[in-house]
């Protein structure tokens, strides 16, 4: 193992008791039973139209153990009980099938458990040496003991596909791909057995292997077809550097190299040169190049194409396979990297291999695939059977490698951090920053489920045990990764996880009662805390479906769960920023520190009032053309009424700034904005008025339009702003005066409807949907991938102060407050020192150069008091929705009567 002792059970020893030539068992069974001819059915003989009358009856010796594992395992591979005109399902084992049973004793390696699907899967085979040629044609089976198909297509397997492990598997008694198969058995099989020879024999020169590592490449049934082209980046950057044994020393000395790699057209990182670095550059051992070619010296890898169900059921999943092994057997490539390729099969039912993440709060085996999927992988590669391995690197589809020799990288991390339960990454994007004072312990602490297990570690195997005693019950409705790091923590903190009411309901709507398990949790936590068996490596970043561009990476190899895009390209894109202003030349603030900023904009219009002055000294502020345009219509109409000279515009308002990054993203090759969108849903919209009547006005344009598009969000063509707003005023009137004057009614009931005053965001999308335009941009769920604010409000009193009236203003606070002051919020630190020196927690991310709050224990209150999204005006007062403080507001003193999950506050 990786650094413990090992838990792998034993193999199989023959006894003095188990059957060693075919006339011993031919002789036990026939004291087993009696064969008795009895003029009982008269039914006509399905094999020759004659009539046979046999029957057997079994005695109590009959009915061991032993026979009946052999007449179930039988019986599950021909579809049940049969009957063939009086022969029995028993009668038809005993009389026709003794050669399989007495091959199948012979093989020492074979365990009585296997035993029934050895005899199964060697039926086929086997039954061309009956005697009688209607068995053969009821079976399928010709002459010579071929299979054949439906369409009467004679399909010669090789032997391997009836002999362990590949008989466990039914990919390989199922695929229409000889072709495949007979590369198996030449280059892989017959290799295998030749060097197992050798070793028997010591004939073969040794080497010392220190990892033994299975590489499993888990899919289901719905990404089945896509499996073979999350392999095409493997060619473009090998996984290894040396394959073989016998390269020669020269490779040991190399220099090392760090890959530089850019997107192609069709989403791909791809290396485009080499560049040797400094040995002293402290970088150099960031990026793990330290590793050198003689990785694959000490260690091998196999590959595992792991299905959730059975291949027999599933043709698409087969061909999928057929392609990745075809792949593999072809000469050079990735392959060179690996040993040998198996395709095994957790054997789900297609009912139970569930994944249903809108059903997490209701269904408690919404995530039963892949939690089963899991502790299959666990079983199989621990048992031995398809080899002796140390552990396995769950690899899943959308585990992508950046670099290459990925594997040398991380064959060399698990020799480093031997010994472990678990090697692997935590979260390391920044959708979450939002939240993250919500999120509970662990959750922001735990491993990935893309990682690497340990198989022989007691802490694994005692993890993976309970996941499988909790199956049955509401704990399956967390993902196997995030529940193992649940019981690691109820273990060293004593943090119960809390579960969602609706699945601790039982079928009569009782409360279930679960099972207290910190004690047992808290024992292992002493046994293994000191140990830290849960370790992380940057050489595997985890993302959870985090949109990146290539700014965003950093010295990870191999990336999980990321949407990569292209970022704006200034030769195929011109931006121009608008910023709404009122008074109090808010804006200057944004205008001088612009320069400081990675920002796409090539001019700024500023949008003031009518009687404001207009500022001649911008180009002492910053290097960006700035010019200012006096409203002739309310601010709400800026949007439409700003005039624009480039093809592209983007708004914002003058209590906020740029962010230290406008990382725009385009789509590769087609260079489509990629803009993100909240669903348009009870949780994430329509229990907030404002949001709900924001879809109510797009819906005019588009009904049944679902997505909610915040206006700063937005990248807007200026060509279809122009045709929208158009549309949109002729609607509306000039200045929106018309957008209620059908709804008199509604009016009577409301003194006020809260809601966007002028167009929106929203709304544009909604009309480019109607006119058949959307296409030009791709949206992305804000909900799953999340969205990095490309400006940031940082006058947040002041924009609730400036909404309102004299009166309320003087009633309120005085006239005192007026500077620029801001909220508690650790995203508008925008450098690790003043980050670091907030004097609140915040904690600087690296990666993304931002500010996010820090980890509190589950229940803790927050540093800091949510803010709500950026607006496109000041926000009209309300009583009692600001008070004069000098730290942050405490929360609402009387319950609310639905408390938000704790993801909704992004989207408020």
């Amino acid at each position: 193992g990786f650094g413990s002792k090992s838990l792998l059970p034993s193999t199989h020893e023959p006894s003095g008791d188990d059957f060693q030539t075919e006339a011993e068992l031919i002789d036990r069974l026939d004291r087993m039973g009696e064969r008795k001819e009895e003029s009982r059915d008269t039914r006509p003989n399905a094999f020759n139209n004659e009539t046979h009358n046999i029957q057997y009856e079994a005695d109590s010796e009959f009915r061991s153990p032993i026979v009946k594992k052999l007449v179930t395992g039988f019986r599950r591979q021909i579809g049940g009980q049969l009957t063939f005109a009086g022969v029995t399902t028993m009668g038809l084992i005993v009389a026709l099938f003794l050669p399989i049973v007495a091959e199948l004793i012979r093989r020492a390696g074979s365990e009585i458990s296997q035993l029934p699907k050895d005899i199964a899967s060697l039926a086929t085979k086997r039954m061309a040496t009956i005697a009688h040629p209607r068995v053969r044609e009821y079976f399928g089976i010709s002459e010579d003991g071929v299979e054949k198909n439906e369409d009467e297509e004679v399909i010669q397997r090789p032997g391997f596909v009836y002999e362990h492990p590949y008989v466990s598997s039914s990919y390989y008694t199922s695929t229409k791909s000889i072709k495949t198969l007979i590369s198996t058995e030449e280059i892989q099989v017959r290799r295998n057995i030749i060097q197992q020879q050798q070793r028997e024999e010591d004939q073969s020169p040794q080497r010392e292997i220190k990892t033994r590592l299975a590489i499993v490449r888990p899919f289901c049934e719905f990404d089945a077809e896509a499996l073979p082209t999350t392999f095409t980046c493997w060619n473009a950057l090998p996984p290894c550097k040396a394959a073989q044994d016998d390269l020669g020393d020269e490779y040991d000395d190399y220099e090392p190299y760090m890959t530089e790699y850019q997107m192609g057209d069709d989403g791909e990182f791809r290396p485009v040169r080499n560049k040797t670095i400094d040995r002293s550059n402290e970088m150099y051992h960031a990026f793990f190049d330290s590793v050198g070619s003689n990785a694959m010296k000490s260690a091998t890898a196999d590959v595992f194409l792991f299905y959730s169900q059975t291949f027999s059921e599933n043709d698409v999943a087969i061909k999928a396979v057929d392609t990745i092994i075809d792949q593999f057997f072809e000469p050079g490539g990735w392959s060179q990297c690996f040993e040998n390729i198996y395709a095994i099969e957790a054997n789900i039912p297609q009912e139970l291999d569930l994944y249903i993440p809108s059903a997490q709060e209701e269904l408690y085996n919404w995530v039963n695939g892949p939690n089963r999927q899991f502790e299959a992988a666990f079983r199989i590669i621990q048992s031995g059977e398809w080899g002796e391995y140390d552990g396995f690197y769950l690899m899943e589809g959308d585990s992508v490698p950046i670099k290459a020799h990925w594997l040398d990288v991380v064959l060399s991390e698990i020799d480093v951090n031997r010994p472990f339960a678990i090697l692997g990454a935590q979260y390391d994007g920044d959708k979450w920053d939002n939240f993250y004072e919500k999120i509970p312990i662990s959750l922001l602490h735990h491993t990935n489920g893309n990682a690497i297990y340990n198989t022989s570690h007691p802490l694994l195997e005692r993890l993976v045990g309970q996941l499988e005693v909790e199956a049955p019950c509401p704990y399956n409705s967390i993902p196997y990764d995030y529940r193992m790091s649940q019981m690691w923590v109820e273990g060293t903190l004593g943090i119960v996880p809390k579960l969602a009411p609706k699945i601790m309901l039982n079928e009569e709507g009782e409360n279930i009662t679960l099972s207290n398990n910190t004690d047992m949790f808290n024992k292992w936590a002493e046994i293994w805390e000191e140990e830290d068996p849960f370790k992380y490596t940057p050489v595997i970043h985890n993302y959870a479906a985090t949109n990146l561009i290539p700014r965003h990476l950093g010295p990870e190899y191999i990336i999980h769960g990321a949407k990569l895009y292209s970022p704006w390209d200034p030769t195929k894109t011109e931006v121009t920023l608008v910023v709404s202003e009122w008074f109090f030349d808010r804006s200057l603030h944004l205008i001088q520190h612009l320069d400081d900023k990675d920002h796409p904009f090539s001019e700024v219009v500023v949008m003031v009032p009518p009687a404001a002055a207009a500022h001649d000294d911008y180009d002492l502020m910053t290097e960006v053309p700035v010019r200012t345009q006096h409203r002739g219509a309310p601010d709400f109409m800026d949007l439409c009424e700003a005039d624009i000279k480039t093809d592209w515009f983007m708004i914002t308002n003058s209590y906020h700034h740029v962010a230290r990054h406008v990382d725009l993203m385009f789509t590769p090759g087609t260079f489509k904005p990629v803009i993100p969108f909240t669903p348009a849903t009870y949780a994430f919209c329509f229990k907030y008025p404002y949001c709900k009547e924001t879809i109510n006005l797009a819906q005019r344009f588009n009904p049944g339009h679902d997505k909610v598009v915040q206006d700063m969000d937005m990248l807007y063509n200026t060509e279809m702003r122009d045709a929208f707003c158009k549309e949109w005023k002729e609607e509306n009137g000039e200045e929106g005066e018309l957008m209620y004057k059908s709804q008199q009614r509604r009016l009577m009931f409301r003194k006020k409807i809260i809601g966007p005053p002028g167009p929106t965001g929203t709304s544009y999308y909604a009309w480019l949907v109607r006119e058949g335009k959307d296409g030009m941009y791709k949206l992305t769920d804000r909900s799953l991938y999340g969205a990095r604010p490309p400006f940031v409000k940082i006058f947040a009193k002041e924009e609730k102060l400036d909404g309102m009236s004299e009166d309320e203003l003087a009633k309120r606070i005085g006239m005192t407050l007026l500077d620029n002051s801001t909220d508690c919020n650790c995203m508008e630190f925008e450098t690790e020192t003043d980050c670091e020196d907030s004097g609140i927690g915040c904690i600087w991310r690296p990666l993304f150069e931002s500010c996010h709050p820090p980890e509190l224990i589950d229940g803790s209150a927050p540093i800091c008091p949510t803010t709500e999204a950026p607006t496109s005006a000041p926000t009209v007062s309300m009583d009692g929705i600001f008070d004069e403080t000098d730290s942050p507001t405490s929360s609402p003193v009387e319950p609310e009567p639905e408390k938000d999950p704790w993801y909704v506050n992004l989207f408020k």
